[in-house]
């Protein structure tokens, strides 16, 4: 099948094998050509001699990275394992693979630098801002309703009707309180806090000192509690306002309940503002850097990432519960005389802090970690918008498996930058609303 191109290749006799001569002289044009032609039966390496159809080399160049990941990805026959057993590929379609393909290269493809790195914890930063935002409220909002729910459910103190408006009521606010914040720190913050696994739980008093990073840290951790805390019980407490004017019959324009309510709004602004600062700074004492670069695989350093936030959830739930529950006790107790009768019992109290504590714990997973936003932006929102498919972690394996990428320790790459930038510069031409981005010219 490549004898008549062998032929011409040795001695050229026309500007086709010229051309094709020199395309082939680099070795990723000869990986693709023998990708293209000798792994696919029913196509032949003599239509790369038509001079007509392949006028320059760089058409030819063109063809053979257009046809790659078409040819990497069309049906495969299972391969056999050590067992002998047959091992499956997971089937992908090729034009939706050359799709999110294009995605992940034009994704690479910043204002300031052409990097080549693909991190898995990076991905989320193609959407935009305001996007990622809303993405973090509804999920935020969701993890507090069903956390409301489920308490209520538990404790069994209200009805049913009245625990489901709560719960509709109360995710929103809490929502909108963690997408405030996050909008904050993805605005003026770059998203740095979001990296993957270079924090993992330790005891304060090992041979790790805090250092000045860990102090700036607990600064902030505790600054953005405090203030994200704040709104979200303000919000709280104007929801219950509206739960109990609805099941209660009294107008929210009455004198006493506007008093209340004004009052509610800054106890729990305090309670809550107060329990995440205390909580959050002290997770951030329970620190340590690690080296990202020695993770052997993405894969492993995802694993390890998600295991790190599982025992956050299961320090953060239960500190926050206390924290919500005894600092209500506290702070009714200081108010008492300057504010009037305050009432804050232990059964409310609990009730209050589990739902603050586990739909605040699932929150900040979901929110402020590499592994959140892995699951809230690249396993939900991008393949919702058809960007990346469901199984998104399968699909970056089975691309290095099949030759399209490479792996460098804990990160992907494409297997040449050729490659990349032809598969970003095809998803942007397909794009109608692109615009090319402007570089700045380098400063002699």
């Amino acid at each position: 099948m490549w004898d008549a191109v062998l032929e011409e290749l040795c001695a050229p006799r026309t500007q086709a094998g010229a051309n094709l001569a020199g395309v082939l002289a680099t070795p990723l044009m000869v990986s693709l050509a023998r990708t293209m032609y000798s792994e696919t039966p029913d196509r032949s390496p003599a239509e790369l001699l038509d001079g007509e159809r392949f006028p320059t080399a760089k058409s030819l160049e063109e063809h053979l990275l257009a046809g790659f990941v078409p040819a990497v990805y069309r049906h495969r026959a299972p391969e056999q394992s050590a067992g002998g057993r047959e091992r499956r590929r997971p089937s992908w379609d090729p034009e939706r693979a050359q799709h999110w393909l294009g995605y992940l290269a034009h994704h690479l493809v910043r204002l300031d630098r052409d990097q080549q790195d693909l991190a898995w914890w990076q991905i989320s930063d193609s959407l935009r801002p305001s996007t990622r935002t809303m993405a973090v409220v509804l999920a935020t909002a969701l993890s507090i309703t069903l956390s409301d729910w489920l308490i209520c459910v538990i404790a069994n103190q209200i009805g049913f009707g009245e625990s489901l408006l709560q719960g509709l009521l109360i995710g929103p606010v809490a929502g909108l309180a963690f997408g405030a914040v996050y909008g904050v720190m993805v605005t003026y913050g770059r998203g740095a806090v979001f990296e993957p696994a270079r924090v993992r739980l330790r005891m304060p008093g090992t041979r790790d000192s805090i250092g000045r990073r860990a102090i700036r840290t607990f600064a902030v951790r505790f600054r953005d509690g405090l203030l994200g805390g704040f709104a979200m019980g303000v919000g709280c407490a104007c929801a219950l306002a509206l739960e109990r004017s609805v099941y209660s019959g009294i107008p929210l324009t009455d004198p006493q309940v506007i008093e209340r309510t004004l009052i509610n709004m800054l106890c729990f602004g305090l309670i809550f503002g107060s329990a995440a600062a205390v909580v959050f700074g002290f997770m951030a004492a329970l620190e340590a850097p690690v080296d990202v670069t020695s993770a052997a695989t993405p894969v492993s350093l995802l694993a390890s990432n998600r295991a790190t936030v599982g025992r956050q959830i299961l320090v953060l739930a239960p500190l926050l519960t206390l924290a919500i529950t005894f600092g209500g006790s506290l702070t009714a107790h200081l108010l008492q005389g300057l504010l009037g009768p305050l009432t804050w019992n232990l059964p409310d109290g609990l009730f209050i802090g589990a739902v603050g504590g586990i739909g605040g714990a699932v929150s900040y997973a979901l929110a402020f970690t590499a592994w959140g936003q892995w699951v809230v932006l690249s396993r939900f929102w991008l393949p919702l918008t058809g960007k990346l498919p469901w199984d998104t972690a399968a699909f970056l394996d089975d691309a290095y498996r099949r030759g399209v990428l490479r792996r460098t320790g804990a990160v992907y790459q494409f297997r040449h930058i050729r490659l990349q930038h032809h598969l970003g510069h095809t998803y942007r031409r397909q794009r109608t609303n692109y615009r090319p981005a402007g570089f700045p010219s380098a400063q002699a």
